[in-house]
């Protein structure tokens, strides 16, 4: 199984659609349990996957190393804004499966978001894990609001070298929160914006494939057409209280790493659960169950099935455009299996991630 390891609520910058909100009421600001009892709990589970997560987890470097020392896992994932990242130790660096650094696209769409001269910061960080000897999956991990602009951002960060992102993923700003006056106008953008440029980048990414043979690294697109390609049904693709959960700062388990103060999300503790126990505690509910999409799309994301902040408008706005998503992958649906068929490409060139590693498949 998975587990996002909340390490600190701490985080040294101040993004546009979070705010570096710390709420020690919630749970404790820094890790508070003895990294015996996290072992105690991780024995039960034979090949745990481990994901540092905060706030920003380099803040916490030190304990990354004590954990990495001490506790037994298959692969070692940090989600990290990548400013901090040199305090990581370049051997501890090596031994990571993923590092996901928090990027939105290029200078002047990640600086909007993240602060000035965030972006410059952290490709530092992501170019310091590159001449460390990380050999393993760098991940552009993107949130995308109103000012984003889907086909440039992503092609600016799939295309950039020094270093070179092997995949891009990202999460919508979208219904974590009661609609906020950060959106002037969410209709315009998804119909003018967003899912025109998801079309755009279909294109381009099919293009890509066709002249050169390889698939670029787009998350969304490589794993909803293994689906499509497999007609595999699949369960929630971010894993969400299934085989993916997250420790708080105390210790107590949530489905993902949501605040714990939301009811529903804490499922259990480290300190009187066992892994198995966890397993499907929560589970999606209308209109997931009922969508035609449900086995390709998986449920989006068991949070906003289950809270709905936006109400249902807002809820079917944002499913219609994974809907348009889908949709414009299976347009190219028979030139894949074009290529497929003349040993361009085989099916599971699409099988990704091997391991979980925190990407979002649906946006």
């Amino acid at each position: 199984m998975h587990y996002h390891l909340v390490l600190t609520q701490k985080c040294n910058l101040n993004c546009r659609y979070c705010g570096s909100t710390v709420e020690p009421t919630i749970m404790p600001v820094d890790l508070a349990y003895p990294l015996k009892e996290l072992k105690s709990f991780l024995k039960n589970d034979e090949e745990p996957v481990i994901a540092f997560y905060g706030g920003e987890p380099a803040i916490a470097h030190s304990r990354i190393i004590d954990i990495m020392d001490e506790v037994p896992a298959k692969a070692f994932v940090i989600q990290t804004n990548g400013t901090l990242l040199k305090k990581i130790d370049r051997e501890y660096i090596k031994r990571f499966h993923a590092i996901l650094i928090s990027v939105d696209g290029d200078t002047h769409r990640t600086n909007y978001y993240r602060g000035d001269n965030v972006y410059e910061r952290a490709i530092e960080g992501a170019n310091y894990a590159r001449v460390s000897g990380f050999t393993g999956d760098l991940i552009a991990r993107m949130t995308v609001s109103e000012k984003s602009v889907i086909f440039d951002d992503v092609v600016h960060l799939i295309e950039r070298d020094n270093p070179k992102f092997d995949h891009v993923h990202w999460q919508l700003d979208v219904m974590w929160d009661y609609e906020p006056d950060r959106w002037d106008n969410i209709l315009n953008w998804f119909d003018n914006n967003y899912n025109p440029g998801i079309s755009k980048l279909v294109d381009y990414w099919i293009g890509s494939i066709e002249n050169k043979g390889k698939i670029p690294g787009i998350v969304p697109f490589i794993g909803i057409m293994h689906t499509l390609l497999t007609e595999e049904k699949v369960g929630l693709r971010c894993g969400a209280g299934i085989d993916f959960f997250s420790v708080t700062t105390d210790g107590r388990v949530t489905f993902c790493p949501i605040l714990p103060s939301v009811e529903f999300a804490v499922i259990g503790d480290i300190n009187k659960d066992k892994p198995e126990d966890l397993v499907n505690k929560v589970s999606l509910d209308e209109p997931c169950l009922s969508c035609e999409e449900r086995y390709v799309c998986g449920g989006r994301c068991l949070y906003t099935n289950k809270t709905k902040y936006w109400g249902d408008d807002g809820f079917n706005l944002v499913c219609d455009a994974t809907k348009h998503l889908i949709n414009e992958l299976r347009r190219v649906l028979p030139r894949i299996k074009e290529l497929i068929g003349d040993n361009v490409l085989t099916t599971d060139d699409f099988n990704y991630p091997d391991i979980e590693n925190g990407v979002e498949i649906i946006p």
